[in-house]
């Protein structure tokens, strides 16, 4: 009769029965492979169909961020245009000193604006000035105008736009700005190549569970029930912090990495000229880098678990690690300015200080090694 097998047996003959060898190692990978190809090949037909909405995705920052450009400069343009004395006729805002009654202004305040019409008021002498002026005799007065007594007359400075002139100062502007900035290709076929790159990666992400298995099921055959068991508890942090790390990155790294890179453009007077298949290198590259980085926790914790660190040297070396990780965040950073630097540095100091957390929660397994030195010397 068989003994059951003791999952805490790492002998190697607790697996003598499931040894293969290397060409059927070779074969069993080969088959995992050619399936993780065929659902590549399925998810990437579906995502020729997804391909356009998430282009447009992945270049509404950059589009949104040149609008705001494109509008700064026209308002700039505008306000020179408009303190230039060749349009001083033509300025759209101008403000004139009217004169108002009490009951005027009480109908505009109500909003009845066609109770302060007739009839028109003026004082005695405007009246007799008037009248002088229409060929008529002052008295008896027309029932189309009120006398009225100077205590009831309102002077105050009004603001008039002209629509008009306002939109012919603007189209003024937009003439001498040129033509608004946007994403541009300079082949062809570069926004077909684009395009088809982007659904690669669509195809990527919506079979990468499948993929994901078929590694999973090459690789997860040769590990320990101890080693399973790690696996399954951190992979899903793994991929919360990946995933934490790219929407980082694509809602508040890029939008104003790209708003700062343009505004340095505007300082320095360049015009800018904004690639597609550029654009897309970046857009892809720097959350991926983002995500991955994310990781830095994790790196922590299977280095504590190994016993190569400890809670004590994580804290001794706590300066020399965010040296590196600044050094790590300038090569990896997309952009070569300080913001995108500094927008990864910051985040992976964070996460340092919370691999330390980690490794303080999770105690480290004692290994055979360790177990025989401590019984030694407390024999001593």
């Amino acid at each position: 009769m068989s003994q059951p097998v003791d999952e805490r047996d790492f002998s190697e003959e607790l697996f003598a029965h499931t040894r293969m060898s290397f060409w059927d190692h070779i074969e069993e990978l080969r088959g995992h492979m050619w399936k993780a190809i065929f659902g590549f090949c399925f998810a990437m037909v579906i995502s020729l169909f997804f391909g356009k909405p998430v282009l447009d995705f992945i270049a509404a920052p950059v589009q949104r961020e040149l609008e705001k450009f494109y509008d700064r400069r026209v308002e700039k343009v505008m306000a020179e245009l408009e303190k230039d004395p060749d349009m001083a006729t033509n300025k759209p805002t101008q403000f004139m000193h009217l004169t108002f009654t009490k009951d005027q202004m009480a109908a505009i305040g109500a909003g009845k604006l066609e109770a302060a019409g007739a009839p028109m008021p003026f004082t005695a002498e405007e009246w007799e000035k008037e009248a002088k002026r229409r060929g008529v005799d002052a008295t008896p007065v027309p029932s189309d105008v009120r006398i009225i007594s100077e205590t009831d007359l309102l002077k105050l400075w009004v603001r008039i736009e002209n629509p008009q002139k306002m939109a012919g100062l603007l189209a003024a502007a937009q003439r001498v700005v040129g033509k608004r900035p946007t994403l541009a290709s300079f082949s062809i076929t570069e926004a077909f190549i684009v395009w088809f790159k982007v659904c690669m990666y669509i195809g990527v992400v919506l079979g990468s569970p499948w993929i994901l298995y078929q590694m999973w099921s090459f690789v997860g055959a040769g590990l320990y029930p101890s080693e399973k068991k790690y696996v399954h508890k951190y992979l899903p942090l793994s991929l919360g912090l990946f995933l934490g790390g790219v929407a980082l990155c694509q809602f508040l790294v890029i939008p104003t990495a790209v708003s700062y890179l343009l505004n340095f453009n505007e300082w320095i007077g360049m015009e800018p000229e904004l690639r597609l298949s550029d654009w897309l290198h970046f857009a892809l590259l720097f959350p991926l880098v983002f995500g991955l980085s994310f990781q830095t926790p994790l790196v922590m914790l299977v280095l504590f678990k190994l016993g190569i660190m400890d809670v004590e040297g994580y804290r001794k070396h706590r300066r020399m690690a965010f040296f590196l990780l600044a050094v790590l965040s300038m090569l990896l950073a997309a952009a070569p300015d300080a913001f995108s630097m500094l927008s990864m540095t910051i985040p992976l100091w964070i996460l340092y200080e919370l691999g330390i957390v980690l490794c303080l929660l999770s105690p480290r397994p004692v290994y055979e090694e360790e177990a025989e030195e401590g019984e030694a010397m407390v024999g001593v």
